[in-house]
């Protein structure tokens, strides 16, 4: 599978996740439905590792200090976010926080261009990134 395969199945999963998650939020408030996924989450790849039995390889690094320090802060990252997005379905719906949320790209550009000065555009992209834009501020302005 190549890149474009692998975002367009993840990308159809969070839209399945999203829709799944404005029915769940009726009944779970988001603390209780994030500790639910991510208890499902601990289960799944605990039992990858025991499969795989390389838990040691990703302990060791660990004691490296930055990559610890990497992974910790793209944890909390991770959380918060998707406490936010799961806030933004409970006070809108799933179709109006995913078009916002698909925003991601915008910033992501950006953090690589302030992180690793990098600018990730080309032609074909920024194009994108333009009708990114375009279509977040028609959904804020008129919906």
């Amino acid at each position: 599978m190549s890149w474009f395969w692998f975002a367009l199945c993840a990308a159809i999963l969070w839209g399945l996740s999203y829709t799944i998650n404005q029915l769940t939020l009726q009944y779970f408030n988001e603390i209780e439905l994030l500790f639910f996924e991510a208890f499902i989450v601990f289960v799944i790849l605990a039992a990858y590792f025991i499969v795989k039995g390389n838990f040691g390889s990703f302990t060791s690094k660990l004691a490296n200090p930055k990559l610890l320090g990497l992974i910790i802060s793209s944890g909390l990252i991770y959380v918060v976010a998707s406490y936010f997005i799961l806030k933004s379905i409970t006070a809108s719906n799933a179709s109006l926080a995913a078009i916002i949320e698909s925003s991601y790209p915008i910033f992501t550009v950006l953090f690589a261009f302030i992180f690793f000065g990098q600018l990730q555009l080309n032609l074909i992209s920024g194009i994108g990134f333009i009708l990114i834009l375009s279509g977040i501020i028609i959904v804020k302005f008129y919906s």
